[in-house]
């Protein structure tokens, strides 16, 4: 079966098939006309293999206050095609000419935008490709709460974003009354921010008793799950782990935080192979053209670009993407990313870790503060990205004028390391 015709069917508006309604996804459906009636000039189809929009990075607060799931979880946008996009319809010169989706539908496509994302342990991420709907996730985030909250000790494997602030919530509800210990094979936290992040995280993290071990690593898992099922032992016990130094690790429940993978589908080495790169990303151009595909692009956690991966980012992606998919549609050359949407050749590094409700760790350029600032300012960003979503009155515009600000700020401050934050004293060139 095919849904709607090429070329726009009656509209004759070109047609863009967005696949994935997170962040970046959203975005491009926004910035391209989707719910703006008939004045707009693409007819927009957003298609997601899940019947939910989630703020995944306030999962994890979820899973230690599941109510916080209310708010953070929410239905996809009416008009929302809840489908699986399994493959890609190619001709020749690499035109795509329609998606197909798992129920052997076909969506005809002018334009495409891979927004796919990437999976991560469950259920810190829900199952990318399983139908499903807003309360339904709640629902499975209330139960891993409870396997959460009946384990005496955890262990969180993993220094980075996620495991700072996975180990961060469990403290910062239960205090020393669980055991947390946090492992991590570098030698130290936050190893893509500046020094000082990791050491305000981690003495931070000390201070309300997580042992945190560093340049180690997990060498013997002991038989314990490795997602899906995250649970204590049959036993009831405890997991008993080895790590690469030989010393024994007890926990109850055991956290993987060490990276997700990108989500190439509907992309296949079979129908695409020059598009996939070697840990499973989708290789773009410049542009964040799809490689050999002309009229494919890829935004957000999937795409293969170099920046740190998160919501800022993946708005740039889509803002991007949106911007030349308008100049291809009037017969304009495609402008090259992050230049046509940040003014310089890189992207600005904004990244904000949270120490639970009242603390957090924020790096802007190579700026980097602790404390109630940053946690007020990662509260704000995700009070505007809910609402936004939501659809509240004005929210969308004050996100956008917001990310503005900071792609303008961030051009000129704090692209040298600031003196306060040098231990040397000196200051040193922003890194490249």
């Amino acid at each position: 079966a095919v849904r709607g015709g090429r070329g726009g069917g009656e509209s004759g508006k070109p047609k863009v098939v967005i696949v994935g309604g997170q962040f970046a996804g959203r975005r491009a459906a926004r910035l391209l006309g989707l719910g703006g009636g008939a004045g707009g000039e693409f007819e927009v189809t957003l298609v997601d293999a899940k019947g939910f929009w989630e703020y995944t990075p306030g999962a994890l607060r979820c899973l230690v206050e599941p109510a916080a799931a209310r708010r953070l979880v929410q239905p996809q946008p009416a008009g929302t095609l809840t489908a699986a996009a399994v493959s890609l319809e190619i001709v020749e010169g690499g035109l795509v000419k329609s998606v197909e989706l798992s129920d052997g539908a076909r969506l005809p496509a002018d334009y495409v935008v891979l927004a796919t994302g990437s999976t991560y342990i469950y259920p810190i991420k829900a199952d990318h490709v399983k139908a499903s709907c807003a309360e339904q996730r709640r629902e499975e985030i209330a139960a891993a709460h409870r396997v959460l909250k009946s384990a005496p000790s955890v262990l969180v494997v993993g220094g980075g974003t996620v495991g700072v602030e996975l180990a961060a919530e469990i403290v910062g509800v239960w205090g020393r009354a669980k055991a947390v210990t946090l492992v991590a094979s570098n030698g130290r936290l936050l190893e893509r921010m500046p020094p000082r992040a990791g050491k305000l995280a981690a003495d931070w993290l000390r201070k309300k008793g997580v042992h945190v071990i560093l340049n180690d690593r997990i060498e013997d898992w002991g038989g314990c799950p490795e997602s899906a099922e995250l649970k204590p032992p049959p036993s009831g016990g405890k997991w008993m782990l080895r790590t690469k130094q030989g010393q024994e690790l007890h926990a109850a429940l055991v956290y993987r935080c060490i990276g997700g993978r990108a989500c190439a589908a509907p992309v296949s080495p079979k129908s695409a192979p020059s598009a996939l790169g070697s840990r499973g990303e989708v290789r773009v151009t410049k542009s964040l053209q799809v490689e050999g595909l002309c009229n494919v692009f890829a935004v957000g956690d999937c795409a293969g670009t170099t920046e740190e991966k998160n919501a800022f980012s993946a708005d740039l992606n889509a803002t991007a993407v949106a911007m030349n998919i308008r100049a291809l549609h009037r017969g304009e050359n495609v402008q090259n990313y992050p230049e046509v949407v940040c003014g310089t050749d890189t992207v600005p590094a904004i990244v904000c870790v949270s120490l639970y409700k009242w603390n957090a760790v924020m790096q802007f350029n190579q700026l980097v503060l602790g404390g109630f600032l940053p946690a007020f300012v990662k509260w704000l960003v995700e009070t505007l990205q809910v609402h936004s979503a939501r659809g509240t009155f004005g929210a969308t515009v004050l996100w956008d004028l917001v990310e503005f600000v900071n792609l303008f700020l961030a051009r000129f401050l704090f692209i040298s390391t600031p003196f306060w934050g040098n231990p040397q004293g000196a200051l040193k060139p922003a890194l490249k």
